[in-house]
């Protein structure tokens, strides 16, 4: 046995050596961790644009807002700007397809046909420049406008970036919070209909509501404002002074209570062929919606008045 105990000595302690080297990833191939293409910290970017053969887009930074000053002002969304932040800080080098490269054009990449550029606030410019497609599915060559390395990226991650100027546009006309609300007034094509709270104090889900003469519980009325939010438009906005919107077909009177004052906001809109065109008197923009999406709006109210109740269960005997 004592012969044995060497072999056994030397068995325990390659097992030993093995789990060690195994729990430190000595037998794993190491992957690079993807790296961006560009470093940003979002906070300080004052401005940036993309430049497509078919658009050329320029977002600047005004205070705590974001203004377009091309191809149009329209009115921003902030999370939708802040969401394209995002994407541009995560396009990653996916490989290197050479470094210091002479020739650019034979990826594309001496007329980039996208080009995305960042200006931080103390007047540096980071940017993003997209050539042609690799022989691999899938993917685009791509490089930095400071540095002649070219790089395989993404093209899942490069069509995060490739937006149209309504993608970076709050494109519903109304914003409100429901449980402000305190009565709707809508009118289309001499049509009327009014929900109104009975409950003042009380939240939406949880206050009782009337639509006319009908009672509706907070959860009916919570879908009939509903349908005043999933209003949008997929167009841009332009001032409300270039386009006649009063006196039209549609009309929204919205009474909302805020720390006990009541106001009352009111949209018209006026029909031109299938398109409204909507806006908020004394507001900035107007919105084109489709005809079809109001009449959408108005058979909800319409069928909500004219639904039966429903009839009680008998109680058990």
């Amino acid at each position: 046995m004592r012969r044995f105990i060497p072999t056994i000595l030397l068995v325990v302690v390659c097992i030993g050596a093995f789990w060690y080297a195994s729990s430190k990833d000595f037998f794993r191939e190491k992957k690079d961790e993807p790296k961006a293409l560009v470093a940003l910290q979002q906070e300080n970017v004052q401005s940036f644009s993309l430049h497509t053969a078919d658009q050329q887009i320029e977002m600047n930074r005004k205070d705590n807002s974001w203004e377009m000053a091309k191809p149009a002002a329209v009115p921003i969304s902030g999370s939708q700007v802040d969401s394209w932040l995002d994407s541009f800080g995560l396009v990653n080098q996916e490989k290197v397809v050479e470094e210091n490269a002479a020739d650019l054009a034979k990826y594309g990449l001496d007329q980039p046909a996208q080009v995305y550029e960042v200006t931080m606030k103390d007047g540096s410019k980071k940017g993003i420049q997209v050539g042609a497609a690799l022989p691999i599915q899938g993917f685009s060559y791509a490089k930095t406008e400071d540095s002649p390395t070219v790089y395989q990226v993404s093209d899942q991650s490069l069509q995060l970036l490739a937006k149209t100027p309504v993608d970076f546009m709050d494109t519903s006309p109304f914003a409100f919070d429901n449980d402000k609300v305190q009565s709707v007034k809508l009118t289309w094509k001499g049509q009327s209909w009014t929900l109104s709270k009975t409950d003042k104090d009380k939240v939406t889900s949880e206050a009782n509501w009337k639509l006319g003469d009908k009672e509706l519980k907070g959860s009916d009325a919570s879908s009939l404002l509903n349908e005043l939010v999933f209003l949008h438009t997929t167009v841009l906005a332009k001032p409300a002074g270039e386009v006649p919107t009063a006196g039209g077909e549609l009309k929204v009177e919205l009474t909302l209570s805020d720390n006990g004052k009541e106001t009352t906001d009111t949209y018209e809109g006026k029909l031109s062929q299938d398109q409204v065109w909507l806006a908020k008197q004394g507001g900035q923009w107007a919105y084109q919606l489709t005809a079809a999406d109001i009449q959408k709006m108005a058979d909800a109210y319409d069928a909500k008045l004219k639904e039966e109740a429903p009839t009680p269960t008998p109680a058990a005997k």
